[in-house]
């Protein structure tokens, strides 16, 4: 593969990424703004939904994410589009501090989802 990889549905990457998007708004409040019943968000952010949410859904996300959480990083955790570039060597400080602040189960699942880009860009 040339420095692309598709990455596969990982529930619990796309609700790290929901949670940064959410902002300091309530999940209810985010889901309204989104057009998204409450449940199906509830869903979304407990990593309990069995597949991957609808490219329409997830662009209705986008259009009211914060953090810089954008269609393409969404699309990418839903197992739905291809990451750009090789996966750097080496993460940045700023990485490295919001790293050290997650709970200890989702630096977990990062160590997971790295695991699996480095496979990937080894294939």
């Amino acid at each position: 593969m040339s420095g692309r990889f598709k990455l596969k549905w990982n529930p619990k990457i796309f609700a790290m990424l929901l949670e940064k998007a959410r902002g300091v708004r309530s999940w209810r409040q985010f889901a309204a703004e989104c057009g998204v019943s409450y449940g199906q968000m509830r869903k979304l952010y407990t990593a309990s939904q069995e597949n991957p949410p609808r490219p329409k859904l997830i662009r209705k996300i986008a259009s009211k994410s914060f953090g810089d959480v954008d269609l393409e990083d969404l699309l990418f955790a839903a197992g739905l589009n291809q990451a750009p570039g090789p996966v750097a060597e080496k993460a940045d400080d700023e990485f490295e501090e919001q790293f050290r602040a997650l709970k200890p189960r989702d630096r977990d699942t990062v160590r997971a989802l790295v695991g699996i880009l480095y496979d990937q860009t080894r294939q």
